[in-house]
């Protein structure tokens, strides 16, 4: 079923679309100033049960697809850069675990979400440990009687300050490759060892709280430990975030087309009678922007449709298009916008300078953009590829 186009996914979307109207867009501004993750959109998602979004329905969550996620990303994106990002890394911690938790992990940690309304953070990121390249982490777990002792440092961990479990990538102590070794831990916030130094303070998603989390001895039940060592290699896991990273631009290039042809419509510079959207290269610049984030458009949904019904291998490719060009259209547009906009594109009372702030994360967002271009260069080229960053070594 096409979920995106059944009758609960318009509803689902239009209570997204109200709350991101009403609600988001109004605190967007202050989140960002404050560098503060935004606790209060959260509760509004809790309430409406959108947080289990991506938990299947036989959970007794949301059961969206990949284009209803999609759209979702971006109907937030439109309205705050940091929910739209920290919601994605939450969605595909979940399909994660679809992927690869056993039946007991999916009833307990679903039910996690769905009825309580916690939060999954993804935590990778490391101040040792390079996404560019073959990625092993320095964290190490040591296995022991009934689960394993995790110490490591992880940094640019969003939702570090707000998330409830932390999906956590370590390398089992003694082990020399990702293949054999990569181990992912699901990691309860509260757990003894655990603390969070605040360091996240960005130019742009400030508010996703991507803070630097300390792990010293922390112990890790054997029942949070998610699939085999190495799955996450095997599986292909990571190209998740990349797709959602893809719907977070195209949503701030929506935004800023928005806020742009709003002020073209309504600007008019005298002695002229007409406002500036009557300039034909006012109309040029808009036209430019339409067309980059309808073409981005197209590309998220062929990526949602292989993410949904191809294999492992038929995803890569579609998915790390839609991520290189969804993010630089995000940085694209939001310049002509700027363009357009002029003076008022720097005034913190509007918000295209933070639009266009968070629109430059996504370049740098795993697999950030050049290494998007190798992947798509390798494939072309007839090389075996995979997307992400938890490549095999070769």
């Amino acid at each position: 079923m096409q979920l995106t186009h059944s009758k609960e996914a318009r509803h689902i979307l239009g209570v997204v679309k109200q709350l991101a109207k009403e609600n988001f867009a109004a605190r967007a501004s202050q989140y960002d100033l404050e560098s503060r993750f935004p606790y209060e959109n959260y509760q509004d998602l809790r309430e409406h049960g959108i947080l289990s979004l991506m938990v299947p329905e036989r959970y007794g969550g949301l059961g969206a697809n990949s284009r209803l996620m999609g759209e979702v990303l971006k109907e937030l994106a439109k309205a705050c850069g940091s929910t739209a990002n920290t919601f994605n890394m939450h969605c595909t911690v979940i399909n994660i675990l679809k992927e690869m938790a056993n039946e007991e992990q999916k009833q307990r940690l679903f039910g996690e979400v769905v009825e309580h309304g916690k939060l999954f953070a993804s935590v990778t990121s490391e101040p040792t440990s390079s996404l560019r390249g073959n990625f092993k982490p320095s964290t190490i777990a040591r296995k022991v009687d009934g689960g394993y002792v995790v110490s490591g440092v992880k940094h640019f961990a969003s939702l570090s300050s707000a998330a409830d479990y932390f999906n956590t990538l370590c390398q089992i102590e003694g082990t020399t490759s990702v293949e054999d070794g990569l181990i992912m831990l699901t990691i309860p916030s509260s757990t003894p060892g655990v603390t969070i130094e605040d360091t996240w303070n960005a130019m742009g998603m400030r508010g996703t709280a991507s803070h630097t989390i300390h792990f010293k001895e922390c112990f890790v039940e054997e029942a949070n430990a998610i699939g085999e060592p190495g799955d996450a290699v095997r599986k292909n896991v990571s190209d998740g975030y990349a797709f959602g990273f893809a719907a977070v631009g195209i949503g701030l290039a929506e935004a800023a087309l928005d806020f742009t042809v709003s002020y073209a419509q309504n600007t008019t510079f005298k002695p002229e009678i007409h406002p500036i959207s009557h300039y034909p290269t006012i109309q040029h610049r808009v036209a430019e922007m339409a067309l980059e984030i309808e073409a981005a458009k197209q590309l998220l949904y062929q990526a949602a449709d292989a993410r949904d019904y191809g294999t492992a291998e038929d995803r890569v490719l579609p998915v790390t298009i839609a991520k290189y060009v969804g993010t630089e259209v995000s940085v694209k547009v939001t310049d002509l916008a700027i363009r357009v906009c002029g003076g008022r594109a720097y005034m913190k009372k509007f918000p295209l300078e933070r639009i266009h702030r968070d629109a430059r994360a996504g370049m740098v967002m795993p697999p950030n953009n050049d290494k998007c271009l190798e992947i798509i260069g390798k494939a072309s080229l007839g090389l075996d590829v995979n997307a992400g960053w938890l490549e095999k070594k070769s």
